[in-house]
């Protein structure tokens, strides 16, 4: 069944074959080919051009045959997909060239056929359908292992054979309809009326609920009136509760409030306090100061201002609830309302049964507490009377403002109504008033005048001074005018009258000048005399009264410059006050610039300062949830590493047990080979089973079932699986290659090793480890160039690797859509077309197509400059014509990119991607548009230039191309390489230089194409394969490969070893070793298998510590200590702060940060606080932890990895580097997480997977084991022989072995090979010793030694046959038993237990 099993699907597609080859058959009206052999005879293709023939006989094709395989078959496969396209066949069936003729994909050309059957039924070409063979036909064993080999060896996915007919639109042919029973009658009328059924029974539970319903809604209305009085009575005692509830929180806020008002109160003291004893007197401080000031009296005033609005807030909450519940039961009862009436009953039969048994209850508990409740009662109402007439009272103070502007208005209106009325009034006497006021304006004009004459007179003398005044006036009027013309000549009379005095005054000065010459010395002493004396009584003075008033003049300084400095403050604070929004925009902007630029300094700088490192330390705490997490993944990862090795054990041991079944199944086959050898031949067994491989005919055979054989391949698997998995050992192996200059041709040897390494690819993980072995040589080449120009200059081996890759069929069809669509609309369908660029051509072409047509000369030179031909007016035209349609076929070529761009195939869009993020790491510095266009130039001129350039030879084309039509895409190409290169048409191509506008528009074009070309998601989520997916796979990877590819991969690797493996302890040195020399393998086993071999890979399991675990160790520890340090103390470098001493500030802040870290209520973990590490930080004193980080500093200078030449600045740039990378750990770890998850979770179900296996091959062994030993026959014994006395003996003693029992002379037992010696006994005595071979259980043997009829001391012992396997499986020949004294072969001793205890027929 298991081989059934495991050629299911070899089996089904030689179904599908026999299938294929009867249609065909049926078509060609002979016979073909058997169904084994149909693969090969197609591959010609003169089959499938027989059936076109055969189809249509009125064509005549020229059908090539030839017994040899030759490339012109080609034809004959070409006449098939012509027909193909004639029928229509949707290229979702087609097959490529190369899946017929180089067996890539044989089972999509027999998908092809049956599709090809099915399209030409339902068209009606031919009249029969194609059979279903599957189930129908047999098949030998070799036949299905070998088709089941290939398919594996191909490894191409099945396509799906079934319900092809429903694709083509046919339907199968109808089966006749089976006889129907009566149970089958019964189940189908049950499954019809089914629906019928369960409405019934809906209405039946229906019926039964509205009878019970009624029941109980009849109890409820006879029990209404009770129930509504206790109805009442719940919603008192509920309102009094509310009301309870109310008074409680009432007081509990008063209390609150007092609380809190006291809590402010000594707050508000503390902090003036704190602020009094502040010596501090810079700016900064009184910022911070004010700022806190100013939040502290808005939190107080937003305090104040909900507990002064707290009650009516509450209040208006209640309002509200209440509203939403009156309004939530005025719904209910308006619903309840709509309802029948035994709703209503019903209500009030449930609320009686749920209250009668609390009524008499509450009856009594009321009864007790009645003055209580009346004095509750009491106070509620009087509580609700005086906030009812609060409420008014502030109803009538708010509308205060209102009544008075009323009354205001009431009285305006009555004033202005009585003004009114005296006008009306006044209004009717107007004549009269105006006589009035006549005569009385005279009266007054008349004693006016009277008045002013009797004063005039008796004023007289006081007018008589004015007059005089007026005449003086005049006068002084009259003096002014001459003085003003006096002062108008007044600088020549100034100037006359300062000469008149000067001339005096010299005169005068002369004459004292000439007596003072006279006596200048004593002049000169008696001035300096008195001069002194002054100078001195006034210094003497000045002194005394200073002396006098010295503590007066010391306070009033004191005072005046304390009132300068407060009027200072007070103008520097009132301003502050004034200008607080906009200082602390500008503070807030100013330290966040200063934060931005130390941070920019930490994340960017080579080596940020001390204060920039300290100011950011908290950024490396961890919260509970990253400690969590952090623990989490740790316990995961361990997990993990836990279930590898249990299932790396299972495998192990299911291993075993497989090379256990096999050497079972050996030995039987040898015992069967050994005992007709006997009959045939006679002779001793001795002699064929000692020193015979009981698996293979040569020890030396990978596959031979012995422990050296089973080792060797182990590691070549292990080797072939590292070098698949680990890309960076190839990958240097390829820059070995180019940087040795390797020749061509051993270089192409190389690359097939490698394609075949990585079964070409075809299968996803094969892929996927082939595209990231590409990546890895790719970044391997460029960290090795020194510039972009070096780079560019490359040949690179991964190149001619990924040139193999690309030549997939996958390839093939994406650039056959791209190009092939363009070629032939525009080149091939168009003959005429000529897109020649150079004039001179297109001058000289012109004038032979004039000659051509005329069959004249033509007029014109032939032979002039490139200036003069392009002046010709038909040259200039046809020049324009080709220019434009270089533009358009070139525009059409980026417009397909763009529309195919999601077609494109991932590996190559991956390596531009790897390649162009290997540059950007190599060149950071230069501009990342320029590297994307070296990416994009590159994929043009190694991917799309080719296939553009050879359209034929890339599948593009199936026809050959004209030289004119391949000149065409020359110049195409030509214009595109410069668009992809990113530079305009320079001096070399001057007449290509109109087309620059074009090409800079498509340049930027491109280079979005480009952009999106390297935008693809990972190789893992593509290929959704991971580092864990070979260990949870229930089926190892295999590989297919020949024994002369296995030798030289082995020496090529070993021959660059040390370059491969730079360090000596690499997991491959060892495998290589292993191995030993790749010639000596080669000259034992190539002579015995030089076929193809398929070997099952897997990882070499390998403990290897790190040797630099304990530097990065104290490394951790060291930089965990020195962010303690720097917070604690300042300086400008890490080295003055670490020998700088200690201040009792210093222990004092390090306490107070202890507390700060390590509380109990800390929320935050600090950094590196998961580092294994032996230092407690928090029991370790200040001076302690710097002696331990000084410590720590002095061993890993010592290790080389610090220097104190820069003053330990390594220590700060690594704590940046783990700040800067914070983040993204977080985010990896997160990734990290569900990738450990996944992949445990299908560990697990690996695990049981094995699980099953192991036990399936216990119980396969155990079967095996019973069926294969013999059960209780009896033989026919000689009497009185030793084992007839020796049964007989058995039978009486009651201990009879269940599996039998054979007793053996020492000496009979040495004849046959079996014991080989017995230390302290001769060879005479073996005759009087017998051993005794017994199993009573499965698989086990007991010996016994025995002289006579007395057992031999210590001559016992207990043999599993796991044991005997096992000694076998290690080639051992021997195998001692009683503490060493006896020696058995192993061979032979199996062969005697098999023919004893074992069926051999």
């Amino acid at each position: 069944m298991d081989k059934q099993r495991q050629f299911l699907q070899a089996y089904e597609y030689l179904c599908h074959i026999g299938e294929a080859k009867e249609w065909i058959e049926d078509i060609l009206k002979r016979e073909i080919p058997p169904i084994v052999q149909l693969e090969e005879a197609l591959r010609d293709g003169v089959t499938l051009a027989e059936i076109v023939d055969a189809l249509y006989p009125e064509r005549r094709l020229r059908i090539f045959r030839s017994p040899r395989l030759q490339f012109r078959h080609s034809d004959n496969i070409a006449i098939f997909f012509r027909f193909l396209a004639e029928v229509e066949l949707p290229d979702l069936f087609r097959f490529e060239l190369i899946d017929l003729y180089e067996k890539k994909n044989i089972p999509k050309v027999i998908y092809c056929i049956h599709a090809l059957s099915w399209l030409l039924f339902r068209k009606g070409i031919v009249d029969f359908r194609i059979g279903n063979l599957v189930g129908q036909l047999e098949f030998e064993h070799h036949e299905l292992e070998a088709m089941q080999k290939g398919l594996d060896k191909a490894g191409v996915s099945m396509p799906s054979f079934g319900n092809m007919g429903k694709d083509f639109g046919v339907e199968p042919t109808p089966e006749p309809e089976p006889v129907e029973t009566e149970q089958e009658r019964i189940d189908r009328e049950l499954g019809e009326n089914e629906f019928a059924i369960v409405d019934l029974q809906a209405q039946i539970r229906g019926a039964t609920a509205r009878l019970r319903c009624t029941d109980i809604m009849q109890g409820l209305w006879d029990s209404e009136e009770m129930l509504i009085d206790l109805q009442s009575r719940i919603r008192g005692d509920f309102s009094r509760q509310i009301a309870e509830y109310r008074l409680n929180m009432r007081r509990f806020a008063v209390d609150l409030q007092s609380g809190a008002r006291g809590f402010l109160v000594r707050q508000r003291q503390s902090n003036r306090e704190s602020f009094w004893k502040s010596s501090e007197g810079d700016v900064l401080k009184l910022q911070n100061l004010i700022r806190a000031k100013r939040a502290r009296d808005e939190v107080r005033k937003t305090k104040s201002d909900l507990r002064r609005e707290e009650p009516e807030v509450r209040e208006l909450q209640a309002s509200i609830r209440g509203f939403l519940s009156r309004k939530a039961l005025a719904t209910q009862k308006q619903q309840t309302m709509t309802l029948a009436g035994p709703v209503k009953g019903l209500q009030a039969a449930i609320r009686g049964m749920l209250l009668r048994n609390v009524v008499a209850n509450d009856h009594e508990d009321l009864y007790r507490q009645e003055d209580s409740i009346k004095a509750m009662q009491a106070l509620s109402r009087a509580m609700l009377t005086r906030h009812q007439i609060s409420r008014q009272k502030e109803a009538l103070e708010a509308s205060a403002p209102i009544w008075r502007a009323l009354q205001a208005v009431a009285r305006g209106q009555s004033v202005r109504n009585d003004i009114q009325a005296t006008k009306n009034e006044l209004k009717s006497h107007s004549s009269k008033f105006t006589i009035l006021q006549a005569f009385s304006r005279a009266a007054a004009v008349r004693r006016s005048v009277d008045d002013t004459l009797s004063q005039l007179q008796q004023e007289e003398p006081i007018i008589l001074d004015v007059q005089s005044f007026v005449r003086g006036m005049l006068l002084r009027r009259k003096v002014a005018d001459d003085y003003n013309v006096l002062m108008s000549q007044t600088t020549q009379i100034s100037h006359l009258q300062a000469l008149a005095r000067g001339c005096l005054e010299r005169e005068r000065i002369d004459a004292i000048l000439d007596e003072l010459e006279t006596h200048t010395p004593e002049i000169i002493e008696l001035q300096a005399l008195s001069r002194a004396v002054l100078a001195r009584n006034e210094v003497a003075r000045v002194l005394d009264a200073l002396e006098a008033e010295e503590e007066s003049i010391i306070e009033l300084q004191a005072f005046a410059q304390a009132c300068l400095v407060r009027a200072k403050f007070v103008e520097k604070k009132r301003f502050f006050k004034e200008n607080m929004e906009k200082v602390v925009k500008i503070q807030s902007f100013v330290r966040g610039r200063l934060q931005g630029e130390a941070y920019k300094s930490l994340t960017t700088g080579k080596n940020p300062p001390v204060n920039t490192v300290k100011n950011f330390v908290h950024l490396l705490n961890d919260s509970d949830f990253d400690f969590n997490e952090e623990i989490e993944f740790e316990r995961l990862r361990k997990t993990v590493v836990q279930q590898v090795r249990q299932n790396e054990m299972a495998e192990q041991y299911i291993d075993q047990l497989d090379i256990k079944i096999a050497l079972l199944v050996k030995n039987k086959i040898t015992l069967d080979e050994v005992v007709k050898h006997q009959r045939n031949f006679g002779g001793h067994s001795g002699n064929l089973l000692v020193n015979t491989s009981m698996a293979s005919g040569n020890q030396f055979d990978l596959k031979a079932l012995n422990k050296n054989s089973r080792k060797k391949l182990e590691s070549y698997q292990q080797l072939f699986f590292t070098l698949q998995t680990q890309p960076q050992y190839l990958g240097r192996l390829f820059k070995r290659i180019r940087e040795q200059g390797t020749p061509e041709k051993e270089c192409k040897q190389i690359e097939t090793l490698m394609m075949r390494l990585f079964g070409y690819a075809q299968k996803r993980r094969e892929e996927y480890y082939l595209l990231k072995l590409i990546a890895r040589s790719v970044r391997e080449e460029i960290d090795g160039v020194n510039s972009i120009q070096e780079y560019l200059r490359g040949n690179f081996f991964w190149t001619k690797l990924l040139s193999n890759y690309t030549r997939s069929p996958r390839d093939r069809k994406y650039l056959r859509e791209l190009l092939g669509p363009l070629i032939i609309t525009n080149i091939v369908e168009d003959p005429a077309l000529d897109l020649e660029s150079d004039p001179m051509q297109i001058y000289r072409s012109a004038i032979n197509n004039e000659e051509l047509r005329t069959g004249r000369p033509s007029q014109r030179i032939p032979d002039v400059p490139r200036e003069v031909a392009i002046k010709d007016p038909e040259t200039r035209d046809l020049f324009i014509d080709h220019l434009r349609d270089l533009r358009e076929i070139s525009d059409q070529f980026l417009h397909a990119l763009e529309v195919l761009l999601p077609k494109m195939p991932y590996g190559i869009r991956f390596v531009c991607q790897q390649t162009f993020d290997a540059l950007c790491q190599r060149f950071p510095r230069e501009p990342q548009e320029k590297l994307l266009q070296i990416t994009g130039n590159w994929l043009w001129k190694f991917y799309l230039q080719p296939a553009l350039m050879s359209p034929e030879s890339t599948g593009v084309l199936e026809k050959q191309l004209t030289p004119l039509q391949k000149r065409n895409l020359g110049e195409v190409a030509k214009v595109l390489s410069q668009v992809a290169s990113g530079r305009l048409f320079g001096g070399g191509d001057i007449y290509l230089q109109p087309l620059n506008a074009y090409v800079g528009d498509a340049i930027e074009r491109i280079g979005l194409i480009f952009s999106n070309i390297i935008s693809v998601p990972d190789a893992e989520s593509t290929f959704d394969i991971d580092e864990f997916n070979d260990l949870y796979a229930k089926l190892k990877p295999t590989l297919y490969i020949k024994m002369a590819d296995i030798f030289s991969v082995h020496q090529l690797v070993a021959g660059d070893l040390p370059h491969i493996c730079p360090n000596r302890d690499d997991m491959l040195r060892e495998i290589v070793q292993e191995l030993g020399s790749a010639k000596n393998n080669e000259t034992e086993m190539l002579g015995v298998t030089s076929g193809e071999i398929q070997m099952t890979l897997h990882p070499k399991l390998h403990d290897m510590e790190d040797p630099e675990a304990e530097v990065k160790a104290l490394f951790m520890e060291t930089k965990r200590c020195i962010l303690y340090i720097i917070r604690v103390q300042s300086g400008p470098n890490l080295m003055e702060i670490l020998v700088r001493p200690i201040t009792r500030e210093d222990d004092q802040k390090w306490h107070s940060l202890l507390r700060e870290e390590f509380s109990a209520d800390s929320r935050t973990r600090g950094a590196y606080s998961d580092a294994n590490t032996l230092v407690d930080i928090k029991s370790m004193s200040y001076k302690e932890l710097k002696r331990t980080a000084l410590e720590n500093i002095m061993r890993l200078e010592h290790a080389g990895r610090i220097s104190r030449h820069n003053h330990y600045q390594d220590i700060l740039n690594a704590i940046a580097l783990d700040i800067r990378t914070k983040s993204r750990r977080r985010v990896q770890r997160q990734r990290e997480l569900e990738g450990v998850r996944l992949t445990l979770a299908n560990l697990g179900e690996k695990a049981e997977w094995l699980e099953s296996q192991r036990k399936s091959y216990d119980n396969y062994i155990e079967q095996s084991m019973v069926t294969l030993q013999k059960k209780g026959k009896k033989r026919f014994l000689m009497p009185f022989t030793k084992q007839y006395n020796h049964e007989k003996e058995l039978e009486r003693s009651g201990h009879k072995p269940k599996f039998g029992s054979f007793k053996y002379s020492a000496r009979t037992l040495c004849d046959k090979g079996v014991l080989v010696s017995w230390k302290g006994y001769s060879d005479r005595e073996w005759e009087k010793i017998n051993l005794t071979i017994s199993c009573d259980e499965v698989g086990v043997f007991f010996i016994e030694g025995s002289k006579g009829s007395m057992q031999i001391p210590g001559a016992s012992a207990e043999v599993p046959m796991d044991s005997l396997l096992g000694a076998q499986f290690a080639n051992h020949q021997y195998m001692d038993l009683f503490e060493g004294s006896m020696r058995l072969n192993v061979n032979l001793f199996l062969h005697l237990l098999y023919k004893k205890f074992y069926r051999t027929d």
